[in-house]
């Protein structure tokens, strides 16, 4: 193997790694973006719960402190939602960065492919030509031979 296509394999080796690498990474945000998603949805339930909770105390006719703790627990739920809310969306901007990642490592490799197959192709044909000019200076010994032995004759 030549210097030169070893050192393309070290390319080629080294773009499946950098894809791999790109790839768990993607695989770990993704999961961190369901566990953020899950979260939201639980705390968009809690909201809906203490939504209701108040309204069932305001139907009810409920004492000003209960109402008061209602109206809290409300406050608190709502907050709690549009934080889970504002991740989710801070993840999926991280799961868009990283896909575009992947992207770009998957570009490369196959940049590194084409240039091993054209490196690969060159040589090949590098390789045809010399056997070619052997064949050639074969044969036009073996004439020489054969046109040395016809005029000694």
């Amino acid at each position: 193997m030549s210097p030169r296509r070893r050192r393309i394999e070290r390319i080629l080796e080294h773009r499946k790694k950098e894809l791999d690498d790109v790839v768990a990474v993607l695989a770990a945000v993704k999961a961190r973006e369901a566990a953020a998603v899950a979260e939201a949805d639980a705390a968009d339930a809690r909201l809906a719960e203490a939504t209701d909770a108040r309204r069932r105390l305001a139907e009810k006719g409920s004492g000003v402190t209960e109402f008061i703790e209602a109206e809290e627990w409300l406050y608190s739920s709502a907050r709690r939602r549009d934080r889970a809310f504002t991740a989710v969306v801070a993840v999926r901007r991280e799961v868009a960065k990283v896909q575009a990642a992947v992207a770009e490592a998957r570009t490369k490799l196959k940049q590194a492919e084409q240039l091993a197959a054209r490196v690969e192709l060159s040589e090949k044909k590098i390789a045809d030509r010399r056997e070619r000019r052997r064949d050639d200076e074969a044969a036009a010994r073996i004439a020489q031979r054969n046109a040395a032995v016809a005029g000694s004759k």
